[in-house]
């Protein structure tokens, strides 16, 4: 029993040892270990910039409960309109000619529109 235990351990240490020289061979790194394990890790590089940029401007604007609606040049491009669906959960979306709504700059050139905020790529709206 003593020496199965004995052996268990030896093996033990060598797989340690081994492990150590390849994480130095590898410069390994624990600070980016923990980031493949965040939820969010390259969220922000793998959709359009459209919604990233969406994402900021209701973050600081609206209520989350208020759903957003999207203006056309942003419904009709399938890719941006699912990423966007995905990226702003759990905020609803949909298309509308009024209310809440994410334009593409330069944004509506409607006089019932009020600009709520700005970004590169996407305006916030509320048009009555």
């Amino acid at each position: 029993m003593l020496h199965r235990w004995l052996v268990g351990l030896l093996i033990g240490a060598a797989l340690l040892v081994g492990l150590r020289g390849i994480a130095k061979d590898v410069q390994f790194d624990s600070a980016l270990l923990r980031q493949a394990f965040d939820a969010g890790a390259g969220w922000e590089e793998s959709v359009p910039p459209e919604v990233v940029e969406a994402r900021a401007l209701l973050s600081r604007h609206g209520d989350p409960s208020v759903p957003v609606a999207l203006a056309p040049g942003l419904w009709e491009d399938p890719l941006v309109r699912e990423r966007l669906w995905d990226g702003l959960y759990p905020r609803r979306v949909h298309w509308a000619d009024k209310g809440l709504m994410l334009w593409r700059t330069p944004g509506p050139q409607q006089p019932d529109c009020t600009e709520i905020a700005r970004s590169e790529r996407i305006v916030l709206v509320d048009c009555h």
